[in-house]
C-alpha cells in the first residue's frame, strides 16, 4: 500500500479530501494551563470515526523554542487538513497540553489524554525522555504516537512513529566534510541528557571510521549559562573543529560566548547547535558556518513554497523556519493520509497504514518508514548565509549506514 501526498493543484492535499467538498472549521483545540497538572477535556462530541489527536508541546521550560516551532508546524497541517474535507469526513479534534519538558508529566498527561481526552492519536512532546515516557504509556494503550523532534529517539515500539531526522542523516555527509576542510582532531560539547549522548556515539564510530580523533568530549546540564570553563577546555584540547549537541538557550550562550573567546574564527565549529530554531538570538555569528540536515525553508520545491507562504503569514516570522516545524507539518499530513487509507481510527489500523506509507513531493521531497522505524528522506548540506538562508550546497540520498538500530 502506498499513502502519498504530493504537491497538488489548489489546496488539494489528497484524492479523497478533494471530493469530499467539504470546508471544515478550524480544528477545536483544548489547552492545558501550565499548573493544571492535567488535560481538560476537549472536542465536540462525534462518532466513532471522529480522529482526535493529542498535541504534547512543552511551550513553557527549557525548550520553548523547538516547542514553539513543532506546534506552529503542527496547527498549520490540521488547518490544512481540516479545510480540505478532514479525517474520514469530519474535521480532527484536538487536545493540546503542556508538559514543561518533565517526564513525570508527561507520562501523566499522556495518560489523561488516553483514558480522559480518548484521542486516537498522540504527537509531540521535545527530549528524549519526555518522548520515553509518552512511548511507553502509547505503547501499553496500544495508541500510536509521533515525535517530530531531531535525534534516534531511542525508543521502540510498535506504536511509536518519530518523524526526526536520525542521526546518521546528520552526520553522514557533515563529518567527512569537516575532516577535509578543517582536519582530523575533533571536540564534542554537548547538553547532558539522551540525545546529545547517542549523537556523540555515532558520531565517535564515523569519525573512528575516518581516522579523525576525539581530543575532548564533555556535557553541561541544561540551563547552564556560563560556558566559560567548557570553552577553556576547547582551547587547551587544541582540536581542528568542534562539533556540537548544544540545544535551546543553552545554545545561544554557548555559540555567542565562543565567538567572543575567538574560537569560531580559529576553528572549525558546526553541529546542532546551528539548527534554525537558533538563528534568531545568533544571527551573523552564524553566517559561513555549515550543517547537514533535512529541511531549509530554501528548499525549491511547490510543497515546501506552500508550507513556507503558510507558515509566514500566519506567525508574522521572517527568521528561517526550524526542521522541527517541517516535521510536524508533515508528519501530521502523513498520519491523516494514513487513516483516510487505513479507514479507521484504531491504533493497530493506523500504525499498519502509517508504517507502509510513503510521501511523494513533500516538504523534504519523498520519505517513509525503514524497517527501524526511521523516516528517512534526502539531505542536505546547508551554508548559513546573510539573513539566514540556509542554502543547499549538496545533497545526499537516504542513507542509513551507521544508523544505531533502536529495535534490534
Amino acid at each position: 500500500m502506498e499513502t502519498t501526498h504530493a504537491a497538488r493543484a489548489g489546496r488539494g492535499m489528497t484524492a479523497l479530501r478533494r471530493t469530499s467538498g467539504i470546508i471544515a472549521a478550524v480544528t477545536l483545540t483544548t489547552s492545558l494551563a501550565a499548573c493544571a497538572g492535567g488535560a481538560i477535556g476537549g472536542g465536540t462530541e462525534g462518532g466513532d470515526d471522529v480522529f482526535k489527536v493529542g498535541l504534547i508541546s512543552p511551550v513553557t521550560g527549557p525548550v520553548v523554542q523547538e516547542a514553539t516551532a513543532m506546534q506552529r508546524g503542527f496547527e498549520l497541517a490540521i488547518e490544512k487538513i481540516n479545510a480540505e474535507g478532514g479525517v474520514l469526513g469530519q474535521p480532527v479534534e484536538v487536545v493540546t497540553v503542556d508538559d514543561q519538558a518533565d517526564a513525570a508529566k508527561s507520562t501523566q498527561l499522556a495518560q489523561r489524554l488516553i483514558s480522559q481526552d480518548q484521542v486516537d492519536y498522540i504527537f509531540g512532546t521535545i527530549p528524549g525522555d519526555t518522548t520515553a515516557a509518552v512511548a511507553q504509556v502509547a505503547e501499553s494503550a496500544k495508541v500510536p504516537f509521533s515525535s517530530a523532534i531531531l535525534g534516534n529517539a531511542g525508543v521502540c515500539g510498535q506504536y511509536f512513529f518519530p518523524f526526526g531526522e536520525p542521526n546518521a542523516s546528520l552526520l553522514n555527509g557533515l563529518l567527512p566534510q569537516m575532516i577535509a576542510d578543517h582536519g582530523t582532531k575533533v571536540a564534542l560539547v554537548g547538553n547532558d541528557y539522551a540525545f546529545p549522548r547517542g549523537y556523540f556515539a555515532d558520531a565517535r564510530t564515523v569519525l573512528e571510521e575516518l581516522g579523525a580523533t576525539v581530543v575532548l568530549e564533555e556535557y553541561s546540564p541544561m540551563g547552564t549559562a556560563d560556558w566559560q570553563p567548557v570553552i577553556s577546555k576547547i582551547k587547551a584540547a587544541a582540536p581542528d573543529w568542534v562539533l556540537t549537541a548544544v540545544v535551546g538557550a543553552d545554545a545561544t550562550a554557548l555559540v555567542t560566548q565562543a565567538d567572543q573567546a575567538g574560537i569560531l574564527d580559529s576553528m572549525g565549529f558546526t553541529g546542532v547547535s546551528l539548527i534554525a530554531d537558533f538563528y534568531p538570538g545568533l544571527t551573523d555569528r552564524m553566517h559561513g558556518l555549515t550543517l547537514v540536515g533535512r529541511y531549509s525553508d530554501q528548499l525549491d520545491n511547490e510543497a515546501n513554497k506552500e508550507f513556507v507562504d503558510a507558515f509566514r503569514e500566519a506567525y508574522d516570522f521572517s527568521d528561517p523556519i526550524p526542521s522541527v516545524a517541517a516535521n510536524a507539518y508533515e508528519g501530521m499530513l502523513m498520519i491523516a493520509d494514513a487513516v483516510e487509507q487505513a479507514g479507521s481510527t484504531e491504533g493497530a489500523d493506523i500504525a499498519k497504514a502509517l508504517g507502509e506509507g510513503e510521501v511523494e513531493n513533500g516538504v523534504f521531497g519523498g520519505g517513509s518508514f525503514n524497517e527501524d522505524r526511521f523516516f528517512m528522506t534526502e539531505t542536505a548540506r546547508f551554508e548559513i548565509r546573510e539573513g539566514g538562508a540556509y542554502v543547499p550546497v549538496e545533497t545526499f540520498p537516504a542513507d542509513i549506514e551507521g544508523i544505531t538500530p533502536r529495535c534490534a
